[in-house]
């Protein structure tokens, strides 16, 4: 019996460290997009808006969509992991009833819900989504105010 819980422990630890993987790889991608874009945006301050510029503006366009991309394929395969994970804690629960664990999370849940109505309801993964997407807005407003000016 001891061997069984072990692997599940061991298995649902998996599923949450490659979650953390994945949060910490959508991190990593979201800063080094923004250090890009700043100093592209910080090089386009110092000369103005030229038609030489859009080397720059426009490769924002391209990270942006990219950034936009790569967050959605983050949430998915975190969402893949997070399911495996609850799975398997839901197995380990059912092992041990005396423990409460499903009780637990739920008055845990119960109570976020209601000190937080609002931002519950809004998912972090549409956040990145969205600042990519604004990433990539800005590139095309300034490509389109360079061509069209």
């Amino acid at each position: 019996m001891a061997d069984g819980i072990d692997a599940l422990l061991e298995l649902w630890k998996d599923h949450r460290e490659a979650d953390r993987q994945t949060e910490n790889q959508r991190a990593t991608l979201t800063n080094i997009i923004i250090i890009v874009v700043a100093a592209g945006l910080g090089f386009i301050a110092q000369t103005g808006l030229q038609t030489s510029m859009l080397v720059v503006t426009l490769p924002m366009l391209g990270f942006g969509l990219y950034g936009a991309l790569a967050c959605l394929k983050f949430h998915e395969r975190s969402a893949f992991h997070v399911g495996q994970a609850k799975g398997l804690r839901r197995k380990i629960a059912s092992q041990f009833p005396d423990l409460s664990i499903e009780a637990g999370l739920t008055e845990t849940s119960r109570a976020q819900r209601a000190r937080f109505p609002q931002l519950r309801r809004m998912r972090s993964y549409l956040v990145w989504v969205a600042l990519h997407c604004a990433i990539a807005v800005a590139g095309a407003a300034l490509s389109g105010w360079i061509i069209f000016s």
